[in-house]
């Protein structure tokens, strides 16, 4: 019997074979993102395989993600591409929808259409919600290369740009990558060959500045964070670094953890799909929570109060477990440790109740592309591939 491994390696190998023709100088070199949001070209091969994939694999409204951190997400060419997909049990959990209360019922002001491009033409990318009201957004001149950040307000329905994107001159295949943001400022770093940057903007608006560049060192950022005077990332072996925002050495302050939402930190990587997280760290204070997970858990994943696994969510003290159609790898990690999205609805783990999203007319949806778990989940006002506006969840209005 084929394992799920095997089942990865060859949907992954069909997506390699399929035609891409414009992301594959993009997804070719660029490091790749965390595993909730891979991105890839409409990889059509897969169709071919999916008859294979009935061993502990279902694909999710045409899409795929590995849970081993390589993972290959199909959605249209040129489309909203950071599009999850869940790595449920069987699919007849994935393909039913969760029952709950209409989102306008519950959260009216979470829900909300916008433009999906700005006054340039330029598409966007949602990154996550500042507030309650405002959305941080990436707008791209061309696919995943952001030309600027703006800020979009649900209420007043009007957009402010933070910063341009700038592209160092004679970097090769540059793109930016996740953002994070504090009350000043926002962060993010970009991937290029060989080279790695950490660029910082006013919040408020005004020019980026490049604060960081590496070369040789420091090529496996993987998360990054700000607060106050500094800046800090974790990597792919498990360090974690700050950084004087203004510029400076680096300095490693811990081992073994990545950074899950500033201050707090996992022990577990996120391409380490199956294994459980152990404990979560407060990077400031120092404070451990050792986890318990339940019997039998699978990719267990926990902020500072609320944990999910396959099929089931717990608190990090192991109470409040229960069943539930849920992965890590379809949701990751709680929201404001608090809220698993699904793409179609949003389980609120406090109050053990799901609100359901109007329904979507495509097969498509997305989320947001912050470091840390974004707030944002959408998909196309209308059915296509590259709708004039989006439908959006901002979960930072829910509470």
């Amino acid at each position: 019997m084929r394992t799920e491994e095997d089942l990865v390696h060859a949907l992954r190998q069909a997506a390699e074979r399929a035609p891409q023709p414009d992301l594959s100088a993009a997804l070719g070199v660029r490091r790749r993102r965390r595993t909730r949001r891979r991105t890839a070209s409409a990889a059509l091969a897969v169709a071919a395989v999916i008859g294979v994939a009935g061993v502990g694999t279902t694909i999710a409204r045409d899409v795929f993600t590995s849970g081993g951190g390589d993972g290959v997400a199909v959605a249209p060419v040129d489309g909203p591409s950071e599009v999850r997909a869940s790595m449920q049990a069987s699919a007849e959990a994935e393909s039913r929808p969760q029952e709950g209360t209409p989102i306008e019922k519950i959260w009216p002001k979470a829900i909300f259409t916008m433009p999906a491009k700005n006054a340039d033409g330029w598409r966007y990318r949602p990154i996550t919600g500042v507030s309650a009201t405002e959305v941080m957004l990436n707008a791209e001149s061309a696919f995943e290369k952001a030309g600027a950040i703006e800020i979009y307000d649900s209420e007043s329905g009007t957009f402010r740009k933070v910063t341009d994107v700038p592209t160092t001159p004679g970097l090769k295949r540059a793109y930016p990558q996740d953002a994070a943001f504090d009350a000043r400022s926002v962060v993010w770093w970009v991937n290029a060959t060989d080279v790695r940057e950490i660029w910082k903007a006013p919040l408020a608006g005004g020019e980026a500045r490049l604060v960081a560049t590496y070369k040789g060192e420091h090529q496996g950022i993987e998360a990054i964070a700000v607060k106050g005077k500094h800046i800090y990332w974790s990597e792919e072996d498990g360090t974690v670094w700050r950084l004087l925002a203004e510029g400076g050495a680096p300095e490693k302050i811990a081992d073994g953890l990545h950074l899950i939402d500033w201050p707090w930190a996992s022990d577990a990587s996120e391409r380490e799909h199956r294994k459980n997280q152990t404990k979560v760290v407060n990077l400031e204070t120092g404070e451990t929570r050792q986890i318990t997970a339940a019997a039998g858990a699978k990719g267990l994943r926990c902020g500072p109060t609320w944990c999910v696994a396959e099929g089931l969510v717990q608190r990090v003290d192991g109470t409040g477990l229960r069943k539930a159609d849920v992965s890590f790898h379809m949701s990751g990690y709680p929201v404001l440790d608090r809220y698993v999205s699904t793409g179609t609805s949003v389980l609120d783990l406090e109050t053990d109740s799901w609100v359901a999203f109007p329904k979507n007319p495509d097969n498509w949806w997305g989320s947001g592309t912050s470091s840390a778990p974004s707030t944002i989940t959408y998909w196309g006002a209308t059915k296509g591939e590259k709708p004039d506006q989006f439908r959006m969840v901002n979960l930072a209005a829910a509470q």
